[in-house]
């Protein structure tokens, strides 16, 4: 049986190349061969030990590569096709069904894509994955492999945004300005809103505001709620998109809400850490507070789509591509702060 050569993180800021068999395919899945991966936060995070994900751990969930067997069930994909893959999500139970496959009931009883007994998270820290069909989108013939793997990204703020239900002239606050807010603001900016940007650093700051912000407060120097109130004649923001992972921001985000004002709470948060509502507020003012995590399906196909027409530029949120052989190079830069996306290359 064919060997392949899988990225293995063992522990704290260790990557271990370890020895497989190929996976073999079961009749409706394809051999998916991976060309290139994005560095998440998810795989920065298990490296750099500030999450207690279990090891062995293979990461690589944002993801594109080419289709090199298919099973005899499968009809939709060819050998050679480029794809990118979604979540394990599984297709079949009531929330898949419906679209919501962001909350799939069975998305961890799925096979494992290859045969490891570790945790994997998207895989593509291995070059062959095994993967049912209908967790694959097709890109086009000429697609950038290495950008079609930020699609996953692209793909999760495709699916905020259209839960913010943004309409055209609407002042859209979007809190952070990384890779999650950058992507927001381009969106933002597409459904004809005005956007305003609320970010500390400086380089960020000078980059939305080179790539088409309206305006841009420094939280370290300004009142952004008083701003965020004087741009609105006192109402407020008709969505606050939260991107960071602070527990402190989310007084500011819901004071800055207009009444009927949607927070969409885009940044994970750890559940031990408490945020305070007022319950208050969100019954007189009719607001809406809606959680968003990872993209569906529809998402992924957007997402893969908006890249592959030239509708959104994903080179702007890359920091740097990296080989495989390069593995924990690519990881020690991923993990700088402030570093946007790192993508590791098989060729």
């Amino acid at each position: 049986m064919d060997k392949m050569k899988v990225s293995v993180i063992t522990d704290v800021k260790t990557i271990e190349v370890q020895e497989f068999p190929i996976p073999e395919i079961l009749p409706h899945e394809v051999l998916y061969q991976i060309k290139s991966f994005a560095l998440c936060t998810v795989e920065q995070r298990a490296y750099a030990g500030l999450r207690k994900f279990p090891y062995p751990f293979v990461g690589g969930h944002e993801n594109a590569g080419v289709v090199v067997k298919v099973g005899e069930a499968v009809t939709e994909f060819d050998v050679g096709d480029k794809v990118i893959a979604t979540f394990g999500y599984c297709g079949s139970c009531d929330f898949c069904k419906q679209g919501l496959g962001t909350q799939c009931a069975n998305s961890r009883k799925n096979r494992k894509r290859f045969d490891f007994e570790g945790m994997i998270v998207g895989g593509a820290m291995s070059p062959y994955l095994a993967v049912p069909s209908h967790q694959l989108s097709k890109l086009e013939p000429d697609a950038d492999l290495k950008l079609s793997a930020l699609s996953e990204p692209l793909a999760c703020c495709i699916h905020s945004t259209q839960k913010a239900k943004i309409k055209f002239g609407d002042t859209v606050v979007i809190i952070g300005a990384g890779i999650m807010g950058y992507l927001h603001m381009k969106l933002a900016l597409m459904q004809g809103a005005r956007v305003i940007i609320s970010e500390v650093d400086e380089a960020r700051i000078e980059k939305v505001k080179n790539a088409g912000a309206h305006y841009v407060f420094n939280p370290a120097k300004d009142n952004v709620v008083e701003k965020v109130k004087s741009l609105t004649k006192g109402y407020g923001a008709a969505a606050v998109i939260n991107t960071i992972a602070n527990p402190v921001v989310w007084g500011d985000a819901q004071a800055m809400l207009a009444p009927f004002g949607r927070l969409i709470a885009y940044s994970s948060q750890d559940n031990s850490d408490p945020v305070g509502i007022s319950f208050g507020q969100l019954h007189s003012k009719e607001y809406e507070y809606i959680g968003t995590v990872s993209p569906t399906y529809e998402a992924n196909m957007r997402a893969s789509k908006m890249i592959n027409f030239g509708l959104i530029n994903m080179e702007e949120v890359v920091d740097s591509y990296y080989n495989i052989e390069d593995a924990k190079d690519a990881f020690e830069r991923a993990i700088i702060p402030n570093t946007y996306r790192v993508v590791i290359s098989y060729e």
